[in-house]
C-alpha cells in the first residue's frame, strides 16, 4: 500500500476533531474540485487508504481531499470540510467508498459543466469487487443498496453521500448539511437542492461501491442504529424528515409520506420478505423496527 500524499492538518476549535488536506496536482492554484471525506478514525479498516490511492489514479489531476477526522456527526463534519474547501465544486465520499472507474471525478464535473439545471450529481452503486456471497445476497435483498450503471443522465433519489458532487455556491446557498440529524441527511439534501429549482441526477458510466459488512450480525447492528437515527429525527425534527424512494421512479420523488402511512405499510413489507424467502431483508427490517422503537419510546431526556 502506498503512503498518503503530503498533507496539511488543522485542528478544529470546538472539539478534538481535525482536518487533513491532501493536494493532488499544483498546490498553489485553486483545485478543480474539493473532495470532503468525513471519517471517525482516519483508517476505516484500511479502506480509507485504498480510497486515497484510487483517487490518485483519477483522470482529474487538480483536486484536493479534505479528511475531517474524529467528528461523529456526518453533516457537521462535511460542513467543516466545505468551509475550508478551495474549489468551486465540492464532492463528498464516505471513508469506505470504493471507486469503480478512474473517470469518476471527471464524469461528475462534466455533468455539472454541461447541465446548469443539475444541482447535484452522483454515481451508480454496484457490488464491490471481491465481495462475499453474503454481501452479494444482502445487497440484492436490501433496498437502496444498488443502482445500475446508466448510459445517460438519469434523475434519481440514489444520489448519496458515498459519491456526489455539487457547486459549492449552491451548497452554501441552501444552508449546507444539517448538523443535528444523525440519519436522513441524503433525502434532506436532495430535497433542498430540488426545492432550489435544480435536478438531482446520476452521471452516465460512473459507478462506485459502498460495501455492506461481511457478517449478518454487523449488518443487523447497522440497521438497528439506522432505526434509532430515524426515530431520533422523527421525534425531534419531523419537519426535516423526507421520504426515501427506490431510486428508479422517473421524476416521481415524493418528499413526504405521513408517519401513519409508513407505519401501516411496514407489516406488509415484513410479510412480503417472509413469503419470498428474503431472510436477510426480513432480519434487517426487524432490526430497523427494533431500533426505531427503542429510540422513539425512550423518555425524551434519556435519548442520545
Amino acid at each position: 500500500m502506498t503512503a498518503r500524499p503530503s498533507s496539511t492538518a488543522s485542528a478544529l476549535p470546538t472539539d478534538t476533531s481535525r482536518i487533513e488536506r491532501f493536494v493532488y496536482g499544483d498546490g498553489d492554484a485553486p483545485p478543480r474540485v474539493s473532495v470532503v471525506i468525513p471519517t471517525r478514525d482516519g483508517i476505516r479498516r484500511g479502506l480509507l487508504d485504498k480510497l486515497l490511492e484510487d483517487l490518485h489514479e483519477q483522470t482529474v489531476t487538480d483536486f484536493e481531499v479534505l479528511l475531517v477526522i474524529g467528528d461523529n456527526r456526518q453533516g457537521r463534519a462535511i460542513n467543516r470540510g466545505v468551509r475550508q474547501a478551495r474549489a468551486s465544486v465540492i464532492a463528498t465520499m464516505d471513508d469506505d467508498t470504493i471507486i469503480g472507474t478512474p473517470r469518476v471525478l471527471e464524469n461528475l464535473l462534466e455533468v455539472l459543466d454541461a447541465n446548469p439545471d443539475v444541482g447535484m450529481v452522483g454515481a451508480s452503486t454496484v457490488l464491490p469487487p471481491g465481495c462475499t456471497r453474503f454481501q452479494k445476497n444482502a445487497s440484492q435483498q436490501i433496498p437502496r443498496r444498488l443502482f445500475p450503471i446508466v448510459n445517460s443522465l438519469v434523475d434519481s433519489d440514489m444520489v448519496q453521500h458515498p459519491c456526489l458532487a455539487m457547486p459549492k455556491s449552491l451548497f452554501e446557498a441552501i444552508g449546507g448539511e444539517d448538523e443535528e440529524l444523525v440519519r436522513g441527511l441524503d433525502p434532506l439534501l436532495r430535497h433542498k437542492v430540488r426545492d432550489a429549482g435544480y435536478r438531482v441526477a446520476i452521471a452516465p458510466n460512473t459507478y462506485v461501491s459502498h460495501p455492506l459488512p461481511e457478517g449478518l450480525g454487523a449488518v443487523l447492528k447497522m440497521y438497528f442504529r439506522n432505526g434509532r437515527g430515524s426515530a431520533f429525527a422523527q421525534r425531534n425534527y419531523p419537519d426535516r424528515v423526507y421520504n426515501l424512494s427506490d431510486g428508479h421512479r422517473k421524476n416521481q420523488f415524493p418528499s413526504r409520506v405521513p408517519v401513519m402511512k409508513r407505519a401501516l405499510a411496514y407489516p406488509g413489507r415484513l410479510l412480503r420478505s417472509f413469503l419470498t424467502g428474503r431472510w436477510i431483508r426480513l432480519g434487517v427490517e426487524q432490526a430497523y423496527l427494533m431500533g426505531y422503537a427503542v429510540e422513539y419510546f425512550k423518555p425524551k431526556k434519556a435519548r442520545s
